[in-house]
């Protein structure tokens, strides 16, 4: 292997370990304090009973670990809980519960492009809508004998627009998210950027430069 296979090699060692240490699973304490910005959507879920539901669409304002925490629900097969929950992050692909998932990489890889390219935490009510409503049906199916059937009756908020746009950009850049998992609705969230967050990532970063250091020099 020439200088260059080695150095290549040993960065997609690095890059594979810090995906490890992001996507590690952890308990955490988990409350959703509301939603907002948002719109009211009706929608159709198979696991929520039969008929209809009216249901708030928009940016979830969670507390996670005492973190204040903007996120999504992955989970509109779930209603959400009041109070403190223990939950646990794990990797987007594994998430949600059933009947929702798990999703696999590429509903994850969607999720992903999807937050990168139209989550702001200034979004307007409708954007904000639109997002979740497209997490949704990226989650969901469109098969009305599935247990995780969802369906959104009236306006999407241009969720259509935005699930074509990732549809005609399977290259697009990707957020970092993790699923939080638990008793009510499941969450999407960025990974956290805390202190023990930093410190992994340094140790991974010490790793790789060692490992690059032996493998390029010889």
């Amino acid at each position: 292997m020439n200088k260059t296979m080695k150095c290549l090699a040993a960065a997609a060692m690095g890059v594979s370990l810090l995906t490890v240490l992001s996507s590690k699973a952890n308990s955490v304490t988990v409350q959703e304090l509301g939603v907002g910005p948002d719109e009211v959507v009706n929608i159709t879920s198979s696991a929520l009973g039969t008929g209809t539901f009216n249901v708030l669409a928009g940016i979830n304002q969670l507390v996670v670990n005492g973190v204040a925490t903007e996120g999504f629900c992955i989970d509109p097969f779930h209603w959400s809980l009041t109070g403190p929950q223990s939950y646990t992050t794990e990797a987007l692909s594994l998430g949600p519960k059933n009947p929702g998932g798990p999703m696999g990489t590429g509903k994850a890889t969607e999720i992903e492009q999807l937050w990168a390219e139209y989550f702001s935490p200034s979004m307007s009510p409708q954007n904000a809508a639109g997002l979740q409503v497209a997490i949704w049906e990226v989650v969901g199916s469109t098969t009305p004998a599935d247990p995780n059937y969802f369906k959104v009756n009236g306006s999407d908020y241009g969720a259509s627009l935005m699930l074509t746009w990732v549809n005609n950009n399977p290259g697009a850049p990707t957020a970092n998210l993790l699923a939080v998992t638990g008793p009510g609705q499941d969450y999407v969230i960025p990974v956290p950027d805390g202190g023990t967050t930093l410190m992994l990532l340094g140790e991974a970063l010490c790793g790789l430069f060692i490992i690059r250091r032996k493998l390029c020099l010889s």
